[in-house]
């Protein structure tokens, strides 16, 4: 019997790396993965089901991202809540999302319809300082970048984006929340 041709498209395959680097960055950003935790392969491994390379190379990935430490033959561990790393990060994250805005026009409509009710909803955390609305606000925008379909900004901003979220809990971080206003602002009329 001869095999049937597909009648739609093939999806893009996913590797196992990007699957476990996010299955990691997800408990990184909601706390499973504590700020300071040391990291075991073997238990990694356990947890998620999979071999120790795509959990090496995950780890690698978040370690460039700033939300991994490593050093040789001592430690492999969630990266410290640090004020200093969000405000360096935010100051590139800020100019990054300053241009998906300018440029919003380029992005599907859809996508614009979705990150502008996402900035309305976030609008009113940011006015009392939520960290969690801010966060959805720089999500929101990191949305409208990935629907732009250019894969080099897209894949910057994700990193960069990760490391201010991680680090805006720090004590010592200095969001600029008059800014998060005005990006929220311009964000719910894109």
């Amino acid at each position: 019997m001869p095999v049937p041709k597909p009648t739609k498209t093939a999806t893009p395959r996913t590797l196992l790396r990007d699957v476990v680097y996010a299955q990691m960055l997800a408990a990184i950003q909601d706390g499973t993965l504590e700020p300071g935790e040391r990291l075991n392969d073997d238990q990694l491994t356990a947890w998620l089901g999979v071999s120790r390379t795509p959990v090496r190379e995950a780890i690698a990935r978040l370690e460039s991202e700033g939300l991994v430490e490593m050093a040789a033959n001592r430690y492999t561990r969630i990266a410290n809540l640090s004020g200093a790393a969000h405000d360096e990060a935010a100051e590139l994250l800020d100019a990054l999302h300053g241009g998906a805005l300018r440029r919003a026009e380029a992005a599907p409509a859809s996508a614009r319809r979705a990150a502008a009710q996402a900035a309305r909803e976030a609008e009113r955390g940011i006015t009392s300082h939520d960290i969690a609305a801010y966060r959805t606000l720089l999500d929101a925008i990191g949305a409208l970048v990935a629907a732009k379909s250019n894969a080099l900004y897209a894949d910057t901003e994700r990193a960069v984006r990760g490391r201010v979220v991680f680090h805006a809990a720090a004590q010592d971080a200095h969001i600029d929340w008059a800014r998060a206003t005005e990006t929220a602002t311009a964000l719910a009329s894109a």
